[in-house]
């Protein structure tokens, strides 16, 4: 009986150094094949760019929906910066990783759009707003009437009380976290995404994460004294 499970034991513990390695293997493949369609891509092959956007063009579209509020404002910073790679492959390094080239582009031209959007209501003395400070009812509004699946798909992973957290923290705080804890980037491809040194971007980030949990604590707090009526005099 004991032999027997030891042998079992041994047995599993096989199956899962093949299981491990076959990923392993697999994530190899995947990075020598992007690395292939990015010497391509250089080269001006259209076929290898074409590549690069089914890859790559939700999560651009999700992470300019982050920093806008708004997804047709989005979609169209994303395809602006797909053109720009479509007309100046030559300009990207290969030192570099692509998501964080791209992302790097991308942040620059949402900033470029939300100061835009910023001066012509103070040029038009509008009273509205469609900023990201105004981004909650926004996200109302894009959910009425949606029929793309797609668009659903990323407003629903856009949790509204998520983002109501982030919109509370400095711009820079709500970029740190989504691009490492929604984004699963490095710090060092975060950080150059946002033009930090790591050093610089890990400070940024740890400060981020606690005010974010301050903003948890106070939820619970709110909540608790909701709940059971509690008020502390001062």
């Amino acid at each position: 009986m004991a032999q027997r499970e030891r042998r079992r034991r041994k047995t599993n513990g096989i199956g899962r150094e093949h299981a491990g390695g076959a990923e392993s293997e697999a994530a190899k493949d995947g990075s020598a094949e992007e690395e292939a369609v990015l010497v391509s891509f250089r080269d001006g092959s259209l076929e290898a760019f074409e590549w690069l956007v089914r890859k790559y063009r939700k999560p651009a579209v999700r992470f300019a929906y982050h920093l806008t509020g708004d997804y047709h404002t989005a979609e169209d910073l994303a395809q602006d910066c797909f053109a720009y790679l479509l007309v100046y492959p030559e300009k990207y390094d290969h030192r570099a990783a692509f998501q964080t080239y791209l992302f790097t582009i991308l942040r620059n031209k949402s900033i470029d759009s939300i100061r835009k959007r910023s001066r012509q209501r103070t040029l038009t003395g509008a009273g509205e707003s469609h900023g990201p400070e105004d981004r909650g009812t926004q996200s109302s509004i894009h959910t009425q009437g949606t029929d793309d699946p797609e668009r659903l798909a990323i407003i629903r992973e856009e949790d509204l009380e998520w983002r109501s957290r982030l919109r509370r923290m400095k711009p820079d705080y709500g970029q740190a976290v989504y691009l490492v804890d929604v984004g699963q980037m490095s710090y060092e491809q975060a950080a150059a995404v946002m033009g930090r040194n790591t050093v610089s971007f890990k400070v940024l980030l740890h400060r981020a994460r606690k005010k974010l949990r301050q903003i948890y604590e106070k939820e619970e707090w709110d909540c608790e004294v909701k709940r059971t009526g509690t008020v502390i005099s001062g």
